[in-house]
């Protein structure tokens, strides 16, 4: 009898045990799938019979801060590092959450929290000199904040020279953010040029150089550079988008519809490109059904795609409509995008210009 007993409490735990991972696991999930509410209240029921786990903290954490609930989640974030406190990713969080508080504080009390992001951060890469992501957010804060509350540009350098050892992609980005904070061009040109020469095979140094001339509209170089990525790696649609980019930028239309079409072949559900094609087509009058189809296609994606991209959605298919004469349509479609963003001027003004 005692047997059976001992065989049936086993049984039982075993069961709660179960459940309990179970229910753990449908909470991460609803997380990752940005089921915030349904994920909190998980969350917060697991806590009332495990409250000594940290996990749950950093979860119920990361959850306000989804939520711009910067002091929430700092809280969550500081039981989770006391029950924790050999964990390098919570101190890290506890550093995000403060310097988030930080930006939007009053001025009285911005320098004690940023000083407590500063640190977090520190006592995150003292426990896992690995962790990269803390090293980049710590390089940040010394990049941004003053000096009297830690800032400076040597400690920077000291972390993108850290990062470079721990992993060369990372370094090359890390490099050229310090140089492009403090705006020495030449230097992050020739930081990029230096890494593509040096490691051709690595794709982040195209991207970032890319990106370098496209953010100071040098289109014809920054199509360039796309070409010579080309010549290395030409099954990534990402790269035939950013080619179309630049041309179109530079009214070359026909070849930037070619690059996007190859986009597609690559990656059909690329949908980028969908918004590139119908972008293309509202700016140039050209392509217009192809560019309403793609458009349309694009914002059907909704919530998939958040609300600020789907207010120019809508413009660039309130500009096609506009082409094809069919103005009660481009109203509509203005009106869609005054629907989400009731102070967005570009849509108040095409509207405006068609009464």
């Amino acid at each position: 009898m005692k047997r059976h007993l001992g065989i049936t409490f086993l049984f039982l735990i075993s069961i709660y045990s179960f459940s309990y991972s179970q229910t753990f696991d449908e909470g991460v999930e609803q997380f990752e799938n940005g089921n915030l509410e349904e994920a909190k209240s998980t969350f917060d029921a697991l806590k009332n019979s495990d409250k000594d786990n940290p996990e749950i903290y950093y979860y119920l954490g990361r959850i306000e801060f989804d939520k711009d609930e910067y002091k929430r989640a700092t809280n969550q974030f500081k039981k989770a590092a006391d029950l924790d406190g050999g964990n390098s990713h919570y101190r890290m969080w506890l550093g995000h959450s403060y310097g988030r508080q930080a930006q939007n504080a009053s001025v009285l009390k911005q320098a004690g929290l940023a000083r407590n992001s500063r640190r977090n951060y520190e006592r995150s890469i003292e426990l896992d000199p690995g962790n990269i992501e803390a090293r980049e957010s710590a390089m940040e804060y010394y990049l941004q904040a003053p000096k009297f509350v830690g800032g400076g540009r040597g400690k920077a350098e000291n972390q993108a020279n850290e990062i470079e050892k721990l992993d060369l992609e990372a370094g090359i980005i890390a490099w050229g953010r310090v140089y492009t904070y403090y705006d020495e061009v030449e230097f992050a040109e020739n930081h990029y040029k230096m890494a593509i020469e040096n490691h051709p095979e690595l794709m982040v140094s195209y991207y970032q150089l890319y990106n370098f001339y496209f953010n100071r509209q040098d289109y014809s170089s920054a199509a360039d550079i796309a070409i010579q990525q080309l010549q290395i790696n030409d099954t990534t649609a990402a790269i035939y988008n950013n080619l179309g980019n630049a041309q179109q930028r530079d009214g070359l239309f026909d070849q930037a519809m070619e690059n996007y079409y190859k986009t597609l072949e690559l990656n059909e559900e690329f949908y980028n490109s969908w918004y590139q094609i119908g972008r293309l087509a509202a700016v140039s009058g050209e392509y217009l059904e192809e560019g309403k189809d793609h458009i349309e296609r694009f914002i059907a994606l909704d919530s998939e795609v958040g609300n600020g991209w789907l207010t120019w959605g809508y413009l660039r298919l309130g500009e096609i409509h506009e082409h094809m004469n069919e103005i009660e349509e481009a109203k509509s479609a203005y009106n869609a995008a005054l629907d989400i963003d009731k102070g967005f001027d570009q849509a108040k003004e095409a509207l405006s210009d068609l009464d």
